[in-house]
Order: C-alpha cells, then structure tokens, then sequence
C-alpha cells in the first residue's frame, strides 16, 4: 500500500515515502476522514499540505468505467500538525474529509421542484448545483457523473429547503432511498466523478442468489464486536406544517409510519414552510403549484425526516482479515449481511454502513460499522433548529 499525492488538478506532486500510521474511514450514507501519522522528511513536509489531494493505492479498486480506467476513493488534507516528542523525533499528523464533502461548499439555489425516484433527484441536484446546468462559477472542474445501473425505487414529489447545504440534502435523500454516494477520482484521466450506488443483499436469507455473508465469531471472522441501540430519537408519526396560501391557510398533512397508539405513538412536529406555494414554469413564470401536488411534496418531506428518526442500532466489528471472508471480493461497503452474536441473542440482518482501514507497524485491520450509524451530536443539534 502506498499513498501518492496530487493537486486538486490532479497533477502527480509525488508519493508520500514513510508512514508511522494511517486510518482511513468511507462510509455509506456520509463523508469518510483519513488521519495519517507519518516522520517529519523533507519529502513529507512538502506533500502534507492543506488542500492536496491523498489517493491510497492498494488491492482495492472503487469502480472500474467502460473504458477499463480505475477510479478511486481521495482525500483532500485540511489539518496539519507538526510536532516533536520528548526524544527529539519530529512527526506530522495530517487529517483531511474523503472529497465528497466539497458538496456542501454549495447551497441549492434555485430550489428544485420534481417529481421522480431518489435517484432521479440527486442527479438533479448535482446537474443543477456543481454539474453542467449550474452557473460557470459554481461548476465542480473535471467533473463527470459516472455510469449508473437503475437504483429502482418509487417515485415522489419532491422540493428541498431552500439554500440548503447541498452534500446535506443529498445524504438525506440518498439515506431515504438506501443509495450510496461518493466523489471518486481516475488519475489517468484526471477527473473527478460523482458516484451513485446500492450495495448488494448478501443476507443468509437474500432472493438474489448471491452467496451469503455472515459474519459471526462462531466463524472466526470476527475478532472484537460492539452492540448499541438507540431510540432515544425515535419518531413513527409526523405532523409536517407547509407554507401558508394566499388566503394565509397554512397546510398540515400528517405521516403515519407505524399505526401506532398510547404510549408507542411517538409525534413529532416538521416545519416544512420553505417549500414554496408556487413553481417556475418552463417559460419562466411563477405559476401556483396543485394543492394535491403540494401535499404529496410535503409527504415526501415527512418521510425523508422521519428517515432521520428511526431506532439506531449499530453492530462494531473487527473483522479478521485473514479470514473466509475478504473485503471487496466477498463484501463491500453498502452491501447488507448476516451478523450473528449468540451469547448476546442477537441476529439481524444489516448493511455495512462504515468501513475502517488501519494500516500501522506493517499490520493492516478492517473494522466495519453494521447497521445505521447513530447521528452525532452536531446532527441531533441540527435536526432541532
């Protein structure tokens, strides 16, 4: 494994030459980090820079395009830190966000008013906010979308919160559809790409006659495992509260995800007044949006939220790398398996929703996060306002 380094035109600055240690987390439904430990040479100095770019070459490939050109996961550095310890030895402790995070150096503007699948909308908010559609100026540089199988799922009304950050509302609604997303780079062909995929059903009880994936220390393919469940967040029913009508009538829909009562009824209220009354028509007026059509859109805020709202539970793994299972070539991230603890009672059937690599002192350990990661403070905190 190594780690070669470029600028954000994707130019060759160079390979970084020695390392003490490097963690380097993706993830599903939201942006990876990267933290690297390395000694203090004069080639790494000059590498370790805010702003370059980190690709990690090794065994491992994101995506191969029609043309056979690799692309690859990247890392912008965005913190450096030079240090020297008690014994005179100089380190540099560098961290930075997998790039898909550059999209929420954008807000969507204008808002977007469709009606299609979570596939359909995200495309749309790229096209219309980084891609082609988007003003000279907001345009990503050497950016492409890259092919995409059809994702399925139904389609809805949708509008998005006006100035809303873009990376945010496309992890939400990628999280509503169960789609993974992520910016991959293709050193050969110097761009950028913008990632769009489900991972695969590898439970023990999939249809889709794929061979199952079942971790378990039973297996020994586990090493370490960790059990949480929250639902200190959770919420099944949601009054959603839209924009007021020309008459100053504020439309209320409600959205019933558990038919539930007593003390199983969890409510919550959703501010959905930024989704306007009215729509730009394809001459450019404003023209008054159905009422049904405007409820339906409300709906669909109501869902995506309470998508947010849900028990979480996630199962931490270390997984032993030289076991019957194999990272991209038995699972992958995205992918939904079996995991299996009997002593603990516990057997579900979940996606890998984060994965950790960690190479130190010539040993590499894969640790993968099983079903949703449970939202952080920040989050909860946003989700409030």
């Amino acid at each position: 494994m190594d780690v070669r380094v470029f600028d954000k035109g994707l130019n060759a600055l160079g390979v970084i030459d020695e390392m003490t240690s490097l963690i380097w987390t993706i993830r599903y439904f939201g942006v990876g980090e990267v933290k690297m430990l390395a000694p203090m040479t004069e080639n790494n100095r000059i590498l370790l820079q805010d702003g370059n770019i980190l690709i990690k070459h090794d065994s491992y490939i994101d995506y191969v395009d029609s043309e056979d050109n690799a692309w690859r996961r990247a890392v912008e550095v965005t913190y450096v830190r030079y240090a020297k310890d008690e014994k005179g030895q100089e380190q540099i402790e560098a961290q930075g966000s997998i790039i898909s995070n550059w999209l929420n150096q954008r807000v969507i503007t204008p808002q977007i008013q469709l009606t299609g699948t979570c596939q359909q909308i995200v495309n749309r908010l790229i096209e219309k906010n980084v891609g082609s559609e988007a003003a000279a100026s907001r345009q990503f540089p050497q950016f492409v979308v890259l092919d995409q199988d059809d994702l399925g799922g139904s389609s809805t009304d949708y509008s998005n919160e006006d100035l809303k950050a873009l990376g945010d509302e496309i992890r939400d609604v990628c999280q509503s559809g169960k789609i993974g997303y992520d910016i991959l780079v293709c050193e050969k062909t110097k761009q950028y790409g913008f990632y769009l995929y489900v991972g695969k059903d590898l439970t023990s009880s999939n249809t889709d006659g794929n061979a199952p994936c079942v971790f378990s220390r039973d297996f020994d393919n586990v090493r370490e495992q960790e059990y949480e469940d929250d639902v200190s967040n959770y919420k099944n029913f949601a009054y959603v509260r839209g924009a007021a009508d020309s008459e100053n009538v504020q439309e209320v829909v409600t959205v019933d995800r558990a038919s539930a009562s007593g003390l199983s009824l969890r409510e919550v209220l959703i501010d959905a007044t930024d989704i306007q009354r009215s729509a730009e028509n394809s001459s450019g007026e404003q023209q008054d949006i159905p009422v049904e059509t405007y409820r339906a859109m409300l709906v669909t805020r109501g869902n995506t939220d309470l998508d947010s709202m849900v028990e979480n539970y996630t199962f931490n793994s270390s997984i032993n790398v030289m076991s019957n299972l194999r990272y991209k070539e038995d699972f992958d991230l995205g992918d939904r398996v079996t995991c299996i603890e009997r002593k603990w009672g516990i057997t579900i059937n979940s996606r890998i929703t984060e994965i950790t690599q960690t190479f130190e002192s010539g040993k590499t350990l894969i640790e993968a996060v099983f079903g949703e990661s449970a939202p952080t403070l920040l989050d909860k905190i946003k989700k409030v306002r």
